[in-house]
C-alpha cells in the first residue's frame, strides 16, 4: 500500500464561523457547515476527475476546540462576491461568532 505524507506550505487567510452564537448556545442543526458548503458549492462549484460531486476548496467544515465551525477563504471574496456576502449574512442572520483566521495550506509530499 503506498504512502503519503502530508505538508503545510503557508497559511491561506480567511474567516472561522463557529457553530456558537453569540449567547454562547451550539448552533443547529449539526450538519449547518456541510449544508452551508453544499450552497456555497452551487455558486462556485468545481468538477474534478474522479469526483462523482462537484466540491469547492474555498469553504471547508471543520472542527476546532471540540465546537462545528466553517472556514471561509477570503479568496471566495474575490471569485464571487455573492457567495461571500451569503456565507457572512448567513453568520450574522444567525448570530454567529466570526473571526479572522489562517488555515494551513496542505500538500502531499511524494515518499520514497
Amino acid at each position: 500500500m503506498d504512502r503519503i505524507e502530508l505538508a503545510t506550505q503557508g497559511q491561506i487567510p480567511g474567516y472561522l464561523i463557529r457553530g456558537v452564537t453569540q449567547r454562547q448556545k451550539v448552533f443547529r442543526p449539526g450538519d449547518w457547515a456541510e449544508r452551508l458548503k453544499g450552497v456555497i458549492t452551487l455558486f462556485v462549484g468545481e468538477r474534478r476527475p474522479g469526483l462523482h460531486v462537484a466540491s469547492t476548496r474555498l469553504v471547508m467544515p471543520v472542527v476546532s476546540a471540540g465546537i462545528k465551525c466553517l472556514f471561509v477563504s477570503d479568496e471566495l471574496r474575490l471569485i464571487c462576491p455573492d457567495a461571500f456576502e451569503f456565507v457572512m449574512g448567513f453568520a450574522t442572520d444567525n448570530e454567529l461568532l466570526v473571526s479572522g483566521h489562517d488555515a494551513p495550506l496542505i500538500a502531499v509530499v511524494p515518499t520514497a
